[in-house]
């Protein structure tokens, strides 16, 4: 668990920006972003303006003696953009939804890696288990879905028949067991996304559930079943993640 009471499972958001030059001085204006030379990078803390983000367990759940602790680490690759690496996936929505208003529609959340499992404390320290996120990295390619989904959908004309492909693609992928990578680099659609980052939310939020269903041993369970839980719990379509205690 994280200090705020979250499952460890690393996660790195990504990021296009105009240059480093226009989104530095508009991190170093926030108090709770501070630099870490030692890290080559910039620490985002629990502290001022983030202190009263509802992030796992909260602020208060952090013993005072360890104040302020390191959300995320803010870095600028030399192949360009911007990253955030956080320690789950609470913290990623919450740094997805405090940083926008800040750095301005100029800075846009790309695509976001996660290591599809968690770990416990006695696997290594947080700095080592990082380095997952670099290591046979599967790299989803939404061309290749889309090309997919056009050549099952070909020549449908009625709602039916489309209801009946689409019921038969979800068949064949319950069948096939097919589930996710350890290490997914997950791409997004910024110009179909809210303010509240809410398909950030839903696709880290079943993974984490498949995690955490893997977990407690149950390791049949894939990513499918569990977004075919939600939608039959949410009457037919998904209406929001269940309860982190009811991952089975």
């Amino acid at each position: 668990m994280t200090m705020t009471r979250e499952p460890f499972q690393p996660v790195r958001l990504y990021y296009a920006i105009p240059g480093r030059s226009f989104v530095t001085p508009r991190l170093r204006d926030l108090d709770c972003v501070v630099e870490a030379p030692a890290e080559r990078c910039l620490h985002w803390l629990f502290h001022a303006e983030a202190a009263a983000l509802p992030i796992g367990a909260g602020y208060d759940a952090v013993p005072e003696e360890r104040r302020p602790i390191v959300l995320g680490r803010i870095r600028f690759p030399k192949n360009g953009g911007m990253t955030i690496q956080t320690n789950s996936a609470d913290r990623a929505i919450a740094a997805a939804r405090f940083f926008a208003p800040y750095l301005g529609p100029e800075v846009v959340l790309m695509r976001f890696r996660v290591v599809n499992r968690l770990f416990a404390a006695e696997e290594g320290p947080a700095d080592q288990l990082f380095r997952i996120l670099d290591q046979e990295v599967t790299v989803i390619d939404p061309r290749a879905a889309e090309a997919e989904m056009e050549r099952d959908f070909q020549g449908v004309k009625t709602m039916r028949d489309a209801e009946r492909v689409a019921a038969e693609r979800l068949r064949q992928r319950l069948e096939s067991r097919k589930d996710v990578p350890m290490v997914e680099d997950f791409p997004l659609a910024p110009e179909e996304e809210t303010p509240e980052f809410k398909d950030l939310a839903m696709v880290l939020h079943v993974r984490l559930l498949r995690a955490l269903a893997h977990w407690k041993g149950n390791t049949d369970v894939t990513l499918t079943e569990i977004i075919v839980r939600m939608v039959e719990e949410g009457g037919g379509r998904i209406h929001g993640p269940p309860a982190l205690d009811e991952a089975t």
